[in-house]
């Protein structure tokens, strides 16, 4: 081995041995960096993902509150109970038993929810998703339906924003926008939610009243101030207000508070608009004013009711020789209810809400099934003096009976054996469709309390020979029956209504129109109703329906009938015989109409 300069070589494998000594403790370094950077990122990626779910969450929680709230605020109340009298009649006045609304509503659709439900509902919503804050959290959704009944929110939105959070608390953003009845702009609003997690990754709201409103706290509340304007009126066809005539203001009209009848129905119209949107103390001192509105007076609503003839059934139906009864006019041509009487006035309101069995004024249904069917108005039948429908007697009043006669006699004589004859010969619907046809559904015609017509599917041979003679389950209103009269002088029968225009109308077939018409006229001419003198040209329907068990059974007497345009019914309870209670009634109602002079009241027994 040559010598170097010291005098030694160099050893290569001790260099060797330090190099692979140095790259292993490199290596192991950049294995130790790589884990830890790896632990990092994962547990980076895995913070990001928890932050990402905790904020999911909010933003979940934020937007199910704003929705519930938003239910809460807009959702229609709950039916208004018929303690007193929401049709605006005398408070406390209980209707007597023969004219209980048996039949004034329509069945629910199926899986509809009752009004006022929704809003249970959405309270209970707010109540899941909220948490104790300032306020309890059942005072917070007390709060919110302070603010909707005393601003009259008739509309909302809600938009949240951007969220910020921190561990376990968060706040969401929103803004709202409030549509207030009788105010020309919403009110508008930034808002901010604050929410935390209490526990599980659980996120609720805390109840505050700032939440609802920022310039909300304990003890104050949101408020309206009144609008300067005056209240718009309810008036007559021709312009005239209606709150002139008592019995009106008693059964249709209604009261402004508490709110009731036509006054409740049109409150939002009939307000004067404008105000402020206030802040108050519970001791009603204003601290704060958000938003002011210019002041302007309420609409003037024109209804169908002409107070002249109004004047008239009070005048007419102040002869009926019994205490109740009830007279409705309707404008043969719209449907427009033109008069609405109660004997005594102001009492029940028994012309739009009494319900009773027609009697024979159901025949002017019975008839059209008939001549819908194809029978002639000379078709012949036997009238005697009884019949027998499955084991029960139905028999003629006063024992009448006029053997073979035609339709038309049939119908001016009421000859109730002859009429179930017909009804028997009919197919099984026909009764049932023509009673469709004149709005015998169940429905209420009217956007206070009203009854219309009902017609239950009979089940069996009796119920419908019940039925075709006005008996039975069949139920109607003084509103309802007027509207079939007037039915038959127009040609289409049109739901009742007393602003706007009717909401339906169902043509009758122009094939039964002449015979009809010239069934009821044989009724005043010839039939049942000619012993009362009519003054011009008045086609008319007498109706005696029986309304419990008794030897003889006790009777509601009925007339319905048109002249012109004007079209009539008149029920009076315990009256016997129509064509001697109120068949006299509207011959001094049409006396009345012409300007006539009615005779008062016969003098009372004993």
């Amino acid at each position: 081995m040559p010598l170097t300069p010291t005098g030694f070589s160099p050893s290569t494998s001790r260099r060797r041995g330090r190099g692979r000594g140095r790259r292993n403790t490199l290596i192991v370094a950049l294995v130790v960096v790589l884990l830890a950077v790896g632990g990092g990122v994962a547990y980076w990626l895995k913070s990001r993902s928890d932050a990402r779910e905790a904020d999911r969450r909010v933003a979940a929680v934020a937007l199910a509150y704003l929705d519930a709230w938003k239910t809460l605020t807009t959702a229609p109340a709950a039916e208004e109970p018929a303690a007193g009298d929401p049709a605006g009649g005398t408070a406390g006045t209980t209707a007597p038993a023969s004219a209980a609304p048996a039949a004034s509503a329509a069945p629910a659709a199926a899986g509809q929810a009752p009004a006022g439900q929704a809003r249970e509902r959405a309270g209970a919503a707010v109540t899941a998703l909220s948490t104790e804050g300032d306020v309890p959290v059942g005072a917070l959704v007390g709060l919110m339906g302070d603010v909707r009944d005393r601003l009259s929110v008739t509309g909302a939105e809600f938009v949240s924003g951007e969220l910020t959070r921190s561990g376990s608390t968060a706040t969401v953003p929103y803004t709202a926008k409030l549509t207030l009845a009788g105010f020309a702009e919403p009110l508008a609003y930034a808002g901010e939610l604050a929410l935390a997690d209490t526990g599980g990754g659980q996120w609720k709201v805390r109840a505050r009243p700032s939440s609802v409103h920022p310039s909300l706290k304990p003890g104050l509340r949101l408020d309206r101030a009144a609008s300067t304007g005056e209240r718009g009126a309810l008036l007559d066809v021709n312009g005239r207000p209606l709150d002139g005539s008592p019995e009106l203001a008693g059964n249709l009209v209604g009261r402004v508070d508490p709110a009731s009848g036509l006054q409740r129905v049109y409150d939002a119209r009939l307000r004067p608009q404008g105000g402020s949107v206030v802040v108050r103390t519970e001791g009603n001192e204003t601290v704060e004013t958000l938003k002011t509105y210019p002041s302007s007076n309420g609409e003037e609503i024109r209804t169908t009711i002409n107070l002249d003839v109004q004047r008239a059934g009070e005048q007419a139906l102040g002869t009926a020789s019994r205490p109740n009864g009830a007279l409705v006019a309707i404008d043969t041509r719209t449907g427009g209810v033109l008069a609405a009487v109660n004997h005594p006035l102001n009492g029940y309101g028994r012309a739009v809400r009494g319900s009773y069995p027609p009697g024979s004024t159901f025949k002017i249904v019975t008839a059209t099934a008939a001549l819908m069917s194809g029978k002639p108005a000379d078709t012949t039948i036997d009238c005697t003096q009884t019949v027998s429908v499955g084991g029960r007697e139905f028999q003629n009043s006063e024992s009448e009976q006029f053997g073979a006669i035609p339709l038309r006699t049939v119908f001016a004589k009421s000859c109730n054996t002859a009429f179930i004859r017909l009804e028997q010969s009919l197919p099984d619907d026909a009764l049932e469709r023509a009673a469709r046809l004149y709005g015998f559904d169940g429905s209420e015609p009217l956007p206070i309390a009203s009854v219309g017509g009902s017609f239950p599917t009979p089940r069996d041979a009796v119920e419908s020979a019940s039925a075709s003679i006005g008996q039975g389950r069949v139920a109607a209103s003084p509103l309802q029956m007027a509207s079939v009269a007037a039915a038959v002088a127009s040609g289409t029968w049109h739901q009742p209504f007393v602003v706007g225009e009717s909401p339906r109308s169902n043509p009758l077939p122009t094939e039964v129109l002449g015979p009809l018409r010239d069934f009821m006229r044989a009724v005043v001419t010839e039939g049942t109703a000619a012993g009362v003198p009519m003054p011009g040209d008045v086609h008319g329907k007498t109706g005696t329906a029986e309304y419990a068990d008794g030897d003889p059974p006790p009777t509601h007497g009925w007339f319905v009938a048109y002249r012109g345009d004007v079209a009539v019914a008149v029920v009076i309870e315990d009256g016997g015989f129509g064509a001697e209670s109120a068949a006299p009634v509207v011959s001094a109602f049409y006396t009345a109409l012409d300007g006539g002079q009615v005779a008062g009241p016969p003098p009372a027994a004993g």
